[in-house]
């Protein structure tokens, strides 16, 4: 499972200098200065490394779909030029990857369905990916009701997951269906890493396991405080496969009381130690800021490409998510001060 030497010094040579080309604190200072859409996709255009994907947008009559699908597309971009110098790697990588865009996708679409506005799912879905998905995209931008929906799934997994989880009263089951879909995706992810040995198999099972923990620990707090879940409804929707929290500090985070005591508990773990004190008041995403300073110690330390290279999916996964709170906080008309709450990068 090891690269040779001369491509693990590419891909980790070639990664770290992307890394270098991520956006800084001040350009998310700058784009909270923007006030409109057009201003941010003007920003990104001309002054980072999102310029390539943007050259022959119109900033003016851009549409935030398009534009969020576009920004996808340098991410894509990025993890292909990754993987291609070294086919072991883009290999055992290239499955995850595809997975991992397919489940954007149906979300997306599901969660405009479940607005009303599937209409719009045909400005963002990301077209680059045809040639790599099963998905129809095409179809799936044309759904205009969960069978239909279905019906574009084909004989995927997808569907088998959808259908296990109907719409009731009208309304879609989102958070069971995200559940479904993301369990798929993580034991796609922890098989790959069970095929690895040694240090590398320890840094990917540190590294994606906190991305787990961090998932689970939100939910626990989410389903006390908002639904007042018992512990075996809360145990029914965690992702319970390649999580680094031992069994018993789980346990007890279920039976607790409160949701301060949940992250009290999850602060003395080796995810939760990670996460600097002051990030920690930022509970709602957890499941973003806990893995991204995992990622970034491990971007700057690791010798092993292939943990490098996870390390920057999920910081420019990070990247993306606070560049669309952005738009969103933009779009809806939120003060600057309002909006930086939402971002990991400020």
């Amino acid at each position: 499972m090891s690269a040779s030497p001369y491509s693990s010094n590419v891909i980790l040579a070639k990664a770290r200098a992307m890394y270098g080309r991520c956006l800084s604190a001040q350009d998310f200072h700058n784009l909270l200065a923007c006030h409109s859409v057009s201003e941010v996709a003007s920003y990104l255009k001309n002054h980072t490394a999102y310029a390539g994907v943007l050259a022959d947008i119109h900033e003016s009559t851009i549409h935030r779909g398009h534009l969020e699908s576009l920004l996808r597309r340098k991410l894509w971009n990025d993890y292909a030029s990754l993987s291609r110098y070294d086919r072991s790697v883009g290999m055992r990588m290239s499955d995850y990857l595809i997975q991992m865009a397919e489940i954007q996708q149906i979300l997306a679409c599901l969660r405009l369905m479940s607005a009303g506005r599937t209409e719009e799912f045909f400005f963002a879905m990301p077209m680059f990916l045809n040639g790599h998905t099963h998905l129809d995209l095409v179809r799936m931008a044309h759904s205009k009701n969960y069978d239909e929906l279905l019906s574009t799934l084909g004989n995927t997994p997808y569907r088998r997951v959808l259908e296990r989880f109907p719409p009731e009263d009208g309304r879609i089951p989102f958070t069971s269906i995200e559940n479904a879909l993301y369990a798929r995706l993580m034991d796609t992810l922890m098989s790959i890493i069970g095929k690895t040995k040694g240090d590398l198999h320890k840094e990917l099972l540190r590294l994606c396991g906190s991305q787990i923990d961090a998932q689970n620990v939100s939910r626990i707090v989410r389903l006390k405080t908002y639904f007042g879940a018992d512990p075996d409804t809360i145990r029914s929707n965690l992702l319970l496969n390649g999580g680094t929290i031992p069994k018993k500090v789980l346990e007890q985070m279920l039976q607790a009381p409160t949701a301060d005591e949940v992250l009290s508990l999850f602060y003395t773990t080796p995810a939760g130690r990670q996460l600097p004190h002051e990030h920690r008041a930022f509970v709602h995403d957890l499941y973003h800021r806990v893995p991204y300073f995992n990622a970034r110690h491990d971007m700057h330390f690791s010798i092993h490409p292939m943990v490098v290279l996870v390390s920057y999916i999920l910081i420019t996964e990070v990247e993306l998510d606070d560049i669309i709170n952005v738009i969103e906080g933009i779009r809806y008309g939120l003060s600057p001060e309002e909006i930086k709450p939402m971002l990991v990068l400020v």
